[in-house]
C-alpha cells in the first residue's frame, strides 16, 4: 500500500469581501506569543483599541463590534447571513466579521495584536486554543452577563462545561463537532460485513483484513485512510484503549494503554496493510478509494454531496472503554475591550445563540447543535428524520468528552503529537519509542506552564 494518496433570513446575505479577508490579516502566521500578559504591563483598567476596518455609512451611528472568525467559505456566508439579520433586528450595534484562514491564523494574529495593543471584541477560538489565552488573563469572565432572558441553560451542558474554569465561563460553544465513523455500504455489503460501524477497534481490524484488496470500481481499496496532521482523532483512540495524553499536566503517553493505541495503528497500516496515510482522507472516502474514514460531523454534508455511493455513519469504535473527543470552536469576549464594546459583544452572542439564528447556523454549517433552541427545533428534527445520519453525531454527544489538559494548555503537545503519529503512520516506527521521545520533548514546555496552570486552573 503506498504511503500517500491524493484523491437566513436576509434576502441578500453579504459575502465576505476581499477587504474583510486581507484587512483581518488572513495570511497571518507564526508562533503565538503566549508568555505572561503579552508585555502589556499594568493591565488594571486597560482598554485597547479595536482593529481597523470600515463601517458602512448606513451603520455609522452604531456601536461597532469586531469579530475575529476562523469560519471561511460556506460557513462564513452562513454566519454573515445571521449578522445581517442581527443588523435588521436592532439599530444600536454594527458587527464587522474579519476572517482568518484557520483557528491557528486567529491565534497567531491575536497574539501579535495584543502586543500591538489592539484587540477585537469577540474571538472564535478552537477547543484547544482558548485555554492558553485564559492562562494569559486576556479573556473576559462571562458568567455575570447572563440574566433571566439569556441564561446558562441556553447551551448544551456538556459543551458549556468545557468553557468553564474556576466557576466562571470564558468560552461559549458555537461550532462544535465530534468525529463519526463513515463507511461505504456498497463495499461492506459486497464483502459480507454488517451494515453498521464496528463495535470495537479489534473488530475494526478484523473487518479491515476482509476488506483490504477488494476491487471496487476497478481499483483495490484499503479499509481506512489515516490523517497524519490531525491529532484530534488520535486522542479518541487513546481514550478507547484506556490511555490519554495526560492526567492533568502529567504526561501519560508511555503508559501501556497509550502505547497500545498507537501500536494498533502501526499494525493496522504496516502489518495488516489495511490503512495508509492519506493526503485527503475525506476525498479518498468520497471517491471510493477507502472503505471507511473517521471524520468530523461537519464533513457529513460535503461527503453526502460528493459520494456517488450509499454510505452509513456510526459511533466511533470502543475498545476497553469509549473514546469520543469533542472539537470545533466557540466564542470568547476579550477582557481589554471597553465596557461598552463588551456589552455590545454580548448582545451579538445572545442573538447568535438563540432563536432562529442558532437553528440556521446548525443547519447551514453542519456542526452539531450546541443550544437547546437548535437541538429541540422542528427544523433539526425534520433533518434528522429525513436523513438519520445527522442524528448520529447528536446522539454520540452523550459519550463525548473534551480535550486532555496537555492538549489544551501546552501548544507544543499538538505539534509533537502530529510528528509522532506521522512517524508511525508513514514510516512504521515503533510506537513505544515514538511516544517516549514525545514525552521527553514536551518536558520543558510543560514546566513552563505548570506554575501558571496551577494558579489559574488547579485546585
Amino acid at each position: 500500500m503506498p504511503s500517500t494518496r491524493s484523491r437566513g433570513r436576509s434576502a441578500r446575505p453579504r459575502t465576505p469581501s476581499r477587504r474583510q479577508l486581507l484587512g483581518a490579516g488572513l495570511l497571518a502566521a507564526g508562533t503565538p506569543l503566549l508568555g505572561g500578559c503579552f508585555g502589556l504591563g499594568d493591565t488594571e483598567g486597560l482598554v485597547l483599541e479595536q482593529p481597523g476596518g470600515e463601517t458602512p455609512a448606513e451603520f455609522a451611528d452604531r456601536q461597532r463590534v469586531v469579530i475575529w472568525s476562523a469560519y471561511t467559505a460556506h460557513n462564513a456566508e452562513v454566519i454573515q447571513a445571521n449578522i445581517d439579520a442581527f443588523h435588521e433586528a436592532q439599530s444600536d450595534i454594527y458587527v464587522e466579521v474579519q476572517i482568518f484562514d484557520s483557528y491557528d491564523g486567529v491565534e497567531s494574529k491575536l497574539s501579535a495584536s495584543l502586543q500591538a495593543r489592539q484587540v477585537p471584541d469577540i474571538v472564535v477560538f478552537s477547543d484547544v486554543v482558548w485555554n492558553r489565552f485564559y492562562l494569559a488573563e486576556v479573556l473576559e469572565p462571562l458568567k455575570g452577563y447572563f440574566d433571566d432572558s439569556f441564561g446558562t441553560d441556553t447551551y448544551h451542558e456538556r459543551f458549556l462545561a468545557e468553557g468553564t474554569v474556576k466557576d466562571d465561563i470564558w468560552w461559549l460553544p458555537f461550532g462544535r463537532s465530534t468525529p463519526l465513523f463513515y463507511y461505504n455500504r456498497e463495499i461492506f455489503d459486497a464483502v459480507g460485513l454488517p451494515d453498521r460501524a464496528p463495535e470495537t477497534y479489534t473488530e475494526y481490524a478484523e473487518w479491515g483484513r476482509e476488506v483490504t484488496g477488494y476491487e471496487y470500481h476497478g481499483n483495490k481499496v484499503a479499509m481506512r485512510a489515516y490523517i497524519g496532521g490531525d491529532d484530534w482523532y488520535f486522542s479518541g483512540s487513546l481514550w478507547a484503549f484506556g490511555g490519554a495524553y495526560s492526567d492533568g499536566l502529567d504526561m501519560t503517553l508511555t503508559s501501556d494503554e497509550s502505547i497500545a493505541a498507537l501500536e494498533y495503528d502501526r499494525k493496522f497500516i504496516h502489518d495488516d496493510g489495511s490503512g495508509y496515510l492519506a493526503a485527503d482522507a475525506t476525498g479518498d472516502f468520497s471517491s471510493g478509494a477507502c472503505a471507511t474514514a473517521l471524520q468530523s460531523t461537519g464533513s457529513l454534508s460535503g461527503i453526502k454531496e460528493a459520494a456517488t455511493f450509499d454510505f452509513g455513519c456510526g459511533f466511533l469504535p470502543q475498545e476497553v472503554t469509549t473514546g469520543v473527543p469533542t472539537g470545533g470552536g466557540g466564542l470568547s469576549i476579550m477582557k481589554y475591550a471597553s465596557a461598552q464594546r463588551k456589552q455590545a459583544a454580548w448582545e451579538v452572542i445572545k442573538f447568535l445563540s438563540t432563536g432562529q439564528a442558532s437553528i440556521d447556523w446548525t443547519l447551514g454549517s453542519g456542526y452539531v447543535p450546541t443550544t437547546k433552541d437548535a437541538m429541540e427545533s422542528d427544523e433539526i428534527a425534520a433533518r434528522s428524520a429525513e436523513d438519520p445520519r445527522y442524528q448520529v453525531g447528536i446522539d454520540q454527544l452523550e459519550v463525548a468528552q473534551g480535550p486532555d489538559v496537555a492538549r489544551r494548555y501546552v501548544p507544543e503537545t499538538i505539534v509533537e503529537a502530529k510528528n509522532a503519529i506521522q512517524s508511525v503512520y508513514s514510516a512504521g516506527e515503533d510506537a513505544e519509542k515514538v511516544l517516549t521521545r514525545m514525552e521527553k520533548e514536551l518536558e520543558p514546555a510543560i514546566d513552563r506552564v505548570r506554575e501558571k496552570y496551577e494558579q489559574r486552573v488547579g485546585e
